[in-house]
């Protein structure tokens, strides 16, 4: 996927989310010790009134509602598994139809890890675009076989970086949605159909059924890109619920301990010309802040991923997805 290899991509998508939230802690500091350099009095300005305990009062009541609200998110993630009996036989039963369509195209049961199997759809999908190419070869539509060519080369090419980053990729980690999201199969079944209906007067009955076998495979792929999507996205939400919580309450202690006992004049002193006390009160405020650049780091990664991930079906929402790969304006190359 093209769109994690600039920073913001990495930022957005290819970075850990630990390590994203390391950035925005260590930002958070800097950015507070930074302004405690500023010519202002700011010891004197601590000193007047209950200023550093309405701050950490403040943060106290913040993060008592933020781990609040994780636990109902929590409870909500939870919920999606409950249901009734007749439910849960539903959802089997259609799992199973997917699978018994996967078997059918593959001509075997398929390998049952996420990983495996998208691979197994994406060479699938070579294999199959490879048949249309031989469907055509020598077909007197010179056009066609060109725009064959370049359509199976552009599948390939595609499936050989997927294919790569698939191999031995763990459920839960981004490189399984990474690969399903850079195969981009809605543009490739609109080629595919186009291509079709542009050349269907030259097309040979065992061409049209090499295409019709091409598309089949690739509507293949929508459903399971979805349901992987959405058990990631719920994995997510639980690392993200756990993740709070296990920072929060360190950081809900430290708030309670600064409110009651840290006051200007318990703390004096300087290092490098900032005071000991603006040194101990931005410590403070970022470990309080950090379950919510915890919940930053992961909502920027979920909303990107739904943004970018569109809807299910033949048609294609972003514009750069739709990478033009054939002059359809072009008119017919003469016959040899």
């Amino acid at each position: 996927m093209d769109r994690d290899r600039s920073l913001r991509g990495w930022f957005l998508f290819g970075a850990n989310r630990l390590t994203v939230t390391a950035i925005l802690t260590l930002g958070c500091f800097c950015s507070l010790t930074l302004f405690s350099t500023l010519d202002v009095p700011y010891l004197s300005i601590l000193a007047e009134g209950d200023t550093i305990e309405t701050l950490f009062q403040t943060l106290i009541g913040v993060l008592i509602t933020g781990m609040t609200l994780v636990v109902s998110i929590n409870q909500l993630v939870l919920s999606e598994e409950f249901g009734s009996l007749g439910r849960q036989r539903e959802r089997m039963d259609k799992s199973m139809a997917f699978r018994k369509d996967a078997e059918r195209e593959f001509q075997w049961t398929g390998p049952p890890e996420p990983d495996r199997f998208l691979s197994t759809l994406i060479n699938t999908s070579v294999d199959r675009a490879e048949a249309v190419r031989e469907a055509v070869d020598g077909n007197s539509d010179r056009l066609l076989r060109d725009r064959v060519d370049q359509l199976v080369d552009r599948i390939a090419t595609s499936a050989d970086e997927i294919t790569d980053d698939l191999a031995d990729a763990p459920f839960g980690e981004f490189t399984i949605m990474r690969a399903a999201l850079s195969y981009n199969y809605s543009w490739k079944i609109y080629l595919v159909r186009r291509l079709y209906w542009e050349h269907q007067e030259s097309l040979s009955d065992d061409a049209k059924e090499a295409i019709g076998d091409l598309v089949d495979i690739l509507e293949l792929f929508g459903p399971a890109e979805e349901f992987f999507k959405a058990h990631y996205l719920q994995w997510e939400l639980v690392n993200l619920s756990r993740r709070i919580l296990f920072t929060g309450i360190p950081a809900l202690i430290v708030s309670v301990f600064a409110s009651l006992y840290l006051k200007p004049a318990t703390v004096s002193g300087a290092v490098l010309d900032v005071p000991v006390l603006a040194w101990v009160i931005n410590a403070g405020v970022t470990l309080a802040l950090i379950p919510f650049f915890i919940f930053t780091a992961y909502v920027l990664r979920t909303a990107s991923i739904a943004k970018e991930s569109g809807a299910i079906g033949p048609f294609v929402l972003h514009s750069s997805e739709r990478a033009p790969l054939f002059d359809w304006e072009e008119e017919s190359a003469p016959d040899d």
